[in-house]
């Protein structure tokens, strides 16, 4: 198949029906996506499980509107009783839940109430806490609601321990510190409350972000933080001096420190090892997330107290899947009650799921190994391109090779500014556009404004954004494994419409 080529408005990033991610080609899909123009949104059938419901779980959830809820509900379902006593907390007294499966759970809503649907969708896509594609598609099998499920290719065997060997392998670690959870986002919400349970209970409820996160992350520490905690942000990576003199001057104050190694999208990386002394005498807990390369390039657990990743990218590399990881560092001096509080907010994936990831992370290596060398020759290009004004890569860190498995583990993604409008390349290339990364297809994002839209359109959100170092036309590109001529002339193609 030629994934370097013109995707269609709502095109797949793979032919499967389970598919994590729809073309948005042009820039005016994006912003129209981002509005809710029906004319975009009616294009779009599969995408970010977490933004985009699924046909699947749609028909399952209305099934179960219409068996158990009285007229006029819309609803959600979910896989774990502790996110039902969750969200029930979060969103107030107007939601009813009711198991419609052993499992399962069925939260549902006055279908009016538009106030209340947007906060429980957002809740649903901060927390990745709903059901999967393929787990709504076992279930209407089951009862007798599809016929045929989609045919694809699984691992055949333990899936389970399959995928926890590998990343413990990968970690560093024994198996049964790492949990599998059903996204990259539920890992790191498991792992903050984890946290958050162990630091309040000895009254520390200061918390500080490194660096830009992405948005949900971000999301998770505003909304679920106790009113009494403070929250404050260092943007700049690389300032290590003023992040270790902050960190050094709260002292007993200091509950945890959260950020991205890289971080997306300016792929920065910090010196983790001296902050992570400086967290460590200061008696907080450190919450270190590599997606932006992943566990395959970056060996960041030994800094970390508590390591959260998303699978959906590098070890699901097809773009086909959504799962997470959150792995526990033994040497934690607060190991034991993480462990204890872990398991009281992680959902785990399902079979299914555990199925097509272990499958697909066969010849992650291999497939991780190709970005890695596109994506460093594709830096090489962009650098040297009069068109192109600004590369944010991971290898190009003075921080790079101490915490890289090795000199050529610079991860696939790469973020450029343009030395003209974005607009006209953005519209011309040939590639996938859309969300995600770290797939063996290469795409691009203008990730602001896909991520943080109300920010782009608005001056006072350019003003946050500018304070982060951040250029609101700033473009995301994950390097797929095609033959590196071809990307390459793909984006020199591209680029005449800057020069």
């Amino acid at each position: 198949m030629n994934t370097l080529r013109h995707f269609p408005l709502g095109e797949s990033i793979i032919d499967s029906i389970h598919a994590i991610a729809s073309s948005l080609p042009t820039l005016n899909d994006v912003c129209g996506y981002e509005e809710g123009d029906t004319k975009v949104l009616s294009q779009i059938k599969v995408g970010y499980p977490r933004f985009v419901v699924h046909p699947y779980i749609r028909r399952l959830t209305n099934l179960f509107l219409d068996r158990n809820a009285s007229k006029d509900r819309d609803g959600i379902l979910v896989a774990s009783f502790n996110t039902v006593r969750d969200l029930l907390k979060y969103a107030g007294p107007e939601l009813q839940s009711l198991e419609v499966e052993n499992g399962l759970y069925l939260i549902h809503f006055d279908a009016f109430d538009t106030e209340l649907a947007d906060k429980i969708y957002r809740y649903l896509q901060h927390v990745g806490c709903g059901i999967s594609s393929r787990q709504a598609e076992a279930l209407l099998l089951k009862i007798g609601r599809l016929f045929r499920p989609y045919v694809e290719t699984l691992f055949d065997g333990d899936a389970d321990k399959e995928v926890s060997s590998r990343l413990a392998q990968l970690c560093g670690c024994d198996v049964e510190d790492v949990w599998l959870c059903n996204s990259g986002m539920n890992a790191f919400y498991s792992g903050f409350r984890a946290v958050q349970a162990v630091q309040q209970s000895r009254g520390r409820t200061y918390w500080v972000q490194l660096g830009w996160m992405y948005l949900d992350s971000g999301c998770v520490l505003k909304i679920f933080l106790e009113d009494s905690a403070t929250l404050e942000y260092c943007y700049d990576l690389t300032d290590t001096d003023t992040i270790v003199a902050k960190l050094s001057a709260l002292g007993n104050q200091l509950a945890g420190v959260v950020l991205e190694c890289p971080s997306n999208p300016l792929v920065q990386i910090g010196d983790l090892e001296r902050v992570s002394k400086v967290v460590r005498q200061a008696g907080g807990l450190l919450i270190i997330d590599p997606t932006a390369a992943s566990v395959y390039n970056m060996d960041v657990l030994p800094y970390a107290d508590v390591l959260v990743t998303s699978l959906t990218k590098y070890a699901a590399h097809a773009g086909d899947v959504m799962a997470g990881s959150l792995v526990l560092n033994v040497k934690s001096p607060d190991y034991t009650a993480l462990k204890s509080m872990v398991a009281q907010f992680y959902i785990a994936p399902h079979i299914s799921d555990l199925r097509r990831l272990a499958y697909e992370m066969q010849d992650a290596v291999e497939m991780v190994d190709q970005m890695n060398a596109n994506a460093a020759r594709l830096a090489e290009f962009l650098h040297s391109h009069p068109a192109v004004s600004t590369v944010h890569y991971a290898a190009d860190s003075p921080h790079y090779a101490k915490y890289a498995r090795s000199p050529d583990h610079g991860g696939a993604m790469i973020s450029i500014e343009l030395a003209g409008s974005m607009d006209p390349f953005y519209d011309a290339i040939t590639v996938f556009k859309g969300p995600s990364f770290g797939t063996r297809t290469t795409l691009l994002s203008p990730f602001m404004y896909l991520a943080h839209y109300d920010l782009v359109t608005k001056a006072t959100g350019r003003a946050v954004l500018k304070e982060a170092g951040i250029s609101p036309e700033l473009i995301r590109i994950s390097v797929g494994v095609e033959p590196y001529k071809s990307i390459e002339s793909v984006f020199a193609e591209a680029l005449k419409q800057i020069c």
